[in-house]
């Protein structure tokens, strides 16, 4: 009897540290939430001036290299952690080296900002390239992923005005997907000449989207409009690639 009461306290003792640890997660995702909702604009501009001396913030930061993550009740809370700790990350780096004008300006390597910068989680430092790759697609297969973090550069996908949060995480994650492939200035298709431009990032993570034999255009017209759809469904297009603005996402003061 007395063994099973031992085991009984040890599950719910369990079950409150994951409540609890979820709960804490809410919390700070909140700080967070009000920290984008403050310094981004609706159409994913950042105010990094007003955002360099942000209290909350800091505290936010301070909070992703201290929670651990493993002990989150589901893979939806795990990976809208790490979507929300990238896109921190991100921003705490420009401010870093702010001002810029170009997070590429960071450093003497290529992309130096996503391959040396380093942030401090609970287990390990890490860097935004390792974060990426190791935390996000290898781990969750999810090629949406793409569409919710941002690289602080005009040709990513937007940074929202929210925090992403498990209860509501594939929403978000369509809306981004539709949001990004419609945006005329990322991806179009040209009907007369039956071209279909697209962002680079379907060219640098094509595997992600497709799967063998599969083409891209065939993911595309999952989320764009009906008669670009229908366009792309109906004659074959060719795919070109646009070229990477990698200006700093910086609201125009």
């Amino acid at each position: 009897m007395k063994i099973f009461i031992a085991i009984l306290v040890l599950v719910i003792s369990c079950c409150l540290v994951t409540i609890v640890s979820a709960s804490e997660s809410g919390d700070l995702a909140s700080l967070f939430d009000s920290v984008l909702s403050r310094y981004v604009s609706q159409d994913g501009l950042v105010h990094y001036k007003g955002l360099k001396e942000d209290k909350d913030f800091k505290r936010y930061i301070e909070y992703l290299s201290q929670a651990d993550p493993d002990k989150l009740p589901t893979d939806k809370h795990r990976l809208a952690f790490w979507i929300n700790a990238y896109n921190a990350f991100v921003l705490k780096g420009v401010l870093e080296e702010y001002p810029i004008k170009s997070v590429l300006a960071v450093g003497w390597l290529p992309h130096s900002f996503f391959i040396r910068k380093v942030f401090k989680t609970k287990h390990e430092n890490i860097t935004l390239r390792e974060l990426e790759n190791k935390k996000l697609r290898e781990t969750f297969r999810e090629p949406r992923i793409h569409f919710a973090i941002n690289c602080a550069s005009m040709s990513c996908p937007k940074l929202i005005t929210e925090v992403y949060r498990a209860e509501k995480l594939e929403q978000q994650l369509e809306t981004q997907a539709i949001s990004f492939i419609n945006n005329k200035s990322r991806n179009y298709l040209d009907r007369e000449n039956k071209v279909l431009y697209l962002s680079s990032i379907f060219k640098w993570y094509k595997e992600d989207f497709v799967s063998s034999g599969e083409k891209i255009e065939e993911y595309i017209a999952r989320y764009l409009n009906t008669e670009d759809a229908e366009s792309i469904r109906n004659n074959k297009v060719t795919v070109k690639y646009l070229d990477y603005d990698w200006g700093l996402n910086e609201q125009k003061q």
